[in-house]
């Protein structure tokens, strides 16, 4: 195999009996034919293995049966320490890949060494028709987490393919306690810090919507687990964003973005009827985020902000007003 354009590609697998063979041959028809695929299996599944076997025939392909249940977070963040190549790109049991996915997406990372993932737009299919479009985002590191604060919800760079010295720097996906809600949205965060985010923009990747989907059970929580969890997705985002390396200036215009995230009628609506709060719910709302920020200690924020909490809470509280 090539030494410079290896994709290794990451297939964690729970439960997939319905979908695995067909996601497997899309990988089996792409294209790029220099790639390496582990597959995942969390947990002994006699069934899953049966159904695995034939594609191990193929020696890009290499099987490892976990010896207990990851969960899915887990899974990808082993899957992410086995890389050894130079991209790295994630496929659920469940999705699909035009056969010209990894050609076309290596072909821009090769062109644009800034890039730290290279991504396409997501066609859904099942039970939802739509294509999931997302801008690239560019520019220097706080640019880019500001973007990310302001614009983007839904993880499309997520599937995409990532340099695998982006892949070092962010380090593991985010786990939360509310069964990892939008932890894929905190990890593009991370992976920006590296580098941009590029589009392709063709729907060379297809999301399949079924019952089992992790994301569709967000829809589906009462709204009170839904406004905890966008709490602490915001909390974050922030953490994130108060890794890169700017001023003390720029970093008070990224925890305002995350402040405003809360309830941006841009992202917030997905998950928290920001339309319905009272004036008493959105103070409520901006109190958890606040105390939760505090009571995590991940950055020092008066440090980072150059300001002590009393002043932070002031001028944070009156630009929530106006938001």
């Amino acid at each position: 195999m090539s030494a410079t354009r290896t994709v290794t590609v990451a297939v964690p697998v729970y439960c997939g009996e319905l979908f695995i063979e067909e996601t497997l041959h899309s990988l089996q028809k792409q294209t790029h034919r220099d790639i390496e695929v582990i597959i995942s299996l969390d947990g002994a599944d006699p069934l899953a293995e049966a159904l695995l076997d034939p594609f191990l025939q193929d020696s890009r392909f290499r099987l490892v049966v976990q010896p207990q249940r990851l969960g899915w977070v887990d899974n990808l963040n082993w899957l992410m320490t086995q890389v050894e190549t130079p991209y790295w790109c994630y496929l659920p049991q469940d999705d699909l890949l035009d056969p010209r996915y990894v050609e076309l997406l290596i072909a821009h990372a090769d062109d644009s060494p800034e890039a730290a993932v290279v991504y396409c737009d997501i066609q859904a299919f099942g039970l939802l028709d739509t294509t999931f479009v997302q801008p690239s985002v560019t520019g220097s590191g706080g640019a880019r987490q500001l973007a990310l604060l302001y614009e983007h919800l839904a993880a499309v760079a997520f599937r995409g393919l990532t340099r695998v010295e982006a892949l070092r720097v962010a380090g593991d996906i985010p786990a939360n306690e509310i069964e990892n809600f939008a932890c894929d949205t905190a990890w593009m965060a991370a992976i920006a810090r590296w580098g941009e985010l590029q589009r392709v923009p063709l729907p060379l990747y297809r999301k399949r919507y079924h019952p089992g989907n992790e994301h569709t059970k967000w829809a589906q929580w009462p709204v009170e687990k839904r406004t905890r969890a966008w709490t602490i997705h915001c909390a974050a985002m922030l953490e994130q964003a108060m890794l890169v390396e700017t001023t003390a200036q720029e970093r008070r215009l990224l925890w305002l973005a995350a402040v405003g995230r809360l309830v941006s009628p841009r992202t917030a609506p997905h998950y928290v009827p920001v339309s319905d709060l009272t004036s008493a719910e959105r103070v409520s709302l901006l109190d958890t985020f606040l105390e939760l920020v505090r009571a995590r200690g991940a950055a020092d924020i008066p440090e980072l902000l150059e300001a002590g909490w009393d002043e932070i809470e002031q001028w944070t509280r009156g630009f929530y007003e106006r938001s």
